[in-house]
C-alpha cells in the first residue's frame, strides 16, 4: 500500500505531466501513440480470462508509473507488453515485436480532394531488442476507407519498404472523412499497426481562407461558445493541414462544415450545435464570456424529449478524448449512448475546470434539451477528486457520482448527502486509499455509497473493470428519480 508521501509523489507527478504535455507540440504524437496502445489493451482485456488479466496487472503497473514519470517510450512499451499478455498465453514472435513498437504517421492529414500523394512514415516508437528476423514473410497491406468502412483502394508493402517513408500515388480522393488502415499480414489474423483518419475537403484553401477572414465580425447576442468553438477550430485546421499530428483523430471535413455553419446561423446556433452532435462526436469550448471549458460531446443518434447528461471526468495526463477514445476502449460513452444520454468529456486543467457542472448544463441547455434530474458525474483518477468537487459546489445538480481509482474530501452539506455514490478500485491500483477514505468518509456523514474493490486491477483498468457494475448503478438511480 502507498505511504501518504508516495500518494503525494504521484500527484506532483502527474501535474508535472500535465504542465509538460500542455506546454509542449511535441508531445502529441507520444499521446497519440499511447493512447492508440491503450485502447488496444483495454479491448483484448475485455475478452480475456482471468488468468490473463492477473497477469497483465505487472506491465500495466510498470506502463502508468513510466507515464506520470514522463517516460512516455517506456510506457508505450510497457503497454504493448501489457497487450501481448492479455491477447495470448503465447509469446509474441521477434518480428511481431518489432512491428508493434513501429509508430505509422500519415501526411498531410487534411487536404483539397486534388492532392494525389499519401506520405505514410514508419518508425521504431520505442526501442527494442528484438529486430525483424531476416527472411521473415513481413508482408503489410495499406487501406483507405471511406466513411462507410468500405475499402477505396490499397496498396500491398512489405517490411523493408516500410523502414522509411512510402509515397502513395493515391490520385484525387472523395470529399469527406476516410480512414488509412496498416495492417501487418506475417501472423494469421493480421495484425493492425495504424489507423488514421485522413480528410479530404473540395477547394479547402478557399474555404480556410474564408473562414479566416470573417475574423470576429460575430452578429450582436452570437453566444460565446460560438465565438470560442470557431476559434479553436482554427488553429486545428491549420495543424492538420500542416501535417502536425494530434492526440485524437479528428474529423476534420466534417469540422470544416460545422465552422462553416456557425458562421452561416450567427447568432442563432444552437440548431446547428445540436444537429451536429446527434450521432458523432463533437468538439465544443463551452464559453460563458468569462470561463472556457473545451468539451468533446456526442448525443444520441435517435430518440425524443429531454436528455440525461453523464459527464465523464478524466484523470491527470488526460485531457476530454480520453473516455471516448481509450479509457475503458471508450465503452463509458458507448454505455451512455446506448441509454440516450448526452454524453459531455470535459478538459481539466492544472486548476480545475474553468466552469461548473451547472455552468456548463446552462450553457448546454442552450443547445439540447437537457433533463436535470438527471445529470450523473463519473471520474477516475483526479477526475474522481473534481466530481467530488463538484457534488460539494452543486449538489442539487447530480443525482449520482461515480469515483474510480480516486478520493478526495467528502463533499459536505444536507443535499449532498442525498446523492447516491459508487465507488471502487482496484486491488494493485495505487488510487485505493484514497478510493476507500472516500468512501468510508461518505458513510460516516449518512451518504449512500456502493463501494467496490476489483482483484487483479491496476490504476488504469478500474474503469473498464469497474464499467457494468457502474452503469448497473446509474440505471437504478435513473429508474428511481422523478421525471
Amino acid at each position: 500500500m502507498p505511504t501518504r508521501a508516495a500518494s503525494v509523489s504521484w500527484w506532483c507527478c502527474a501535474f508535472m505531466l500535465l504542465a509538460s504535455l500542455a506546454l509542449s507540440a511535441r508531445a502529441e504524437t507520444p499521446r497519440a501513440e499511447l493512447g492508440k496502445r491503450l485502447r488496444r489493451f483495454e479491448i483484448a482485456w475485455q475478452e480475456a480470462d482471468g488468468e490473463r488479466r492477473a497477469a497483465a496487472v505487472a506491465p500495466m503497473t510498470a506502463a502508468v508509473r513510466s507515464f506520470f514519470t514522463l517516460e512516455l517510450q517506456a510506457a508505450a512499451g510497457h503497454l504493448d507488453e501489457a497487450w501481448f499478455t492479455v491477447r495470448s498465453r503465447e509469446a509474441p514472435k521477434t518480428a511481431e515485436r518489432a512491428a508493434i513498437a513501429t509508430a505509422v504517421t500519415a501526411t498531410p492529414l487534411l487536404a483539397d480532394t486534388t492532392a494525389e500523394t499519401l506520405a505514410v512514415a514508419f518508425e521504431p516508437f520505442y526501442v527494442t531488442k528484438e529486430e525483424v528476423a531476416e527472411g521473415a514473410p513481413a508482408r503489410l497491406r495499406l487501406s483507405i476507407l471511406d466513411g462507410a468502412g468500405e475499402t477505396l483502394m490499397e496498396r500491398p508493402s512489405d517490411w523493408a519498404e516500410a523502414t522509411g517513408t512510402i509515397q502513395w500515388q493515391t490520385g484525387p480522393l472523395p470529399e469527406g472523412d476516410l480512414t488509412l488502415v496498416v495492417e501487418w499480414l506475417s501472423e494469421a489474423p493480421p495484425i493492425e499497426i495504424a489507423r488514421i483518419v485522413l480528410s479530404r475537403v473540395e477547394r479547402l484553401r478557399d474555404r480556410l481562407a474564408a473562414l479566416k477572414s470573417s475574423g470576429n465580425d460575430w452578429p450582436e447576442g452570437t453566444p460565446p461558445t460560438a465565438r470560442a468553438t470557431f476559434a479553436a477550430l482554427l488553429p486545428l485546421f491549420d495543424a492538420l493541414a500542416s501535417g502536425r499530428g494530434q492526440e485524437t483523430d479528428f474529423p476534420a471535413a466534417r469540422l470544416v462544415r460545422f465552422a462553416e455553419a456557425i458562421r452561416a446561423d450567427g447568432a442563432m446556433p444552437a440548431g446547428t450545435i445540436a444537429a451536429a452532435a446527434r450521432g458523432a462526436d463533437l468538439w465544443l469550448t463551452l464559453s460563458d464570456g468569462r470561463g472556457e471549458v473545451p468539451v468533446r460531446l456526442r448525443a444520441p443518434a435517435e430518440g425524443s424529449g429531454p436528455l440525461p447528461v453523464l459527464f465523464l471526468h478524466h484523470g491527470a495526463g488526460g485531457s476530454e478524448n480520453m473516455f471516448f477514445d481509450t479509457c475503458g476502449a471508450g465503452r463509458a460513452a458507448t454505455l451512455g449512448l446506448e441509454r440516450g444520454w448526452l454524453v459531455v468529456a470535459p478538459r481539466q486543467g492544472l486548476f480545475g475546470l474553468a466552469l461548473d457542472v451547472e455552468g456548463m448544463l446552462d450553457i448546454l441547455g442552450d443547445s439540447f434539451d437537457i433533463d436535470r434530474s438527471r445529470v450523473f458525474l463519473v471520474g477516475h483518477s483526479m477526475g474522481a477528486g473534481q466530481v467530488a468537487k463538484q457534488v460539494g459546489l452543486h449538489p442539487e445538480a447530480v443525482a449520482a457520482a461515480v469515483a474510480l481509482g480516486g478520493g478526495a474530501a467528502a463533499p459536505a452539506g444536507e443535499r449532498a448527502k442525498q446523492v447516491s455514490w459508487f465507488v471502487a478500485a482496484g486491488a494493485a491500483d495505487f488510487g485505493r486509499p484514497g478510493a476507500a477514505a472516500l468512501a468510508k468518509r461518505l458513510e460516516a456523514a449518512g451518504t449512500t455509497v456502493d463501494f467496490r474493490e476489483y482483484p487483479d486491477v491496476e490504476h488504469m483498468v478500474i474503469v473498464q473493470a469497474a464499467l457494468d457494475d457502474v452503469f448497473r448503478f446509474l440505471d437504478s438511480v435513473a429508474a428511481a428519480s422523478p421525471r
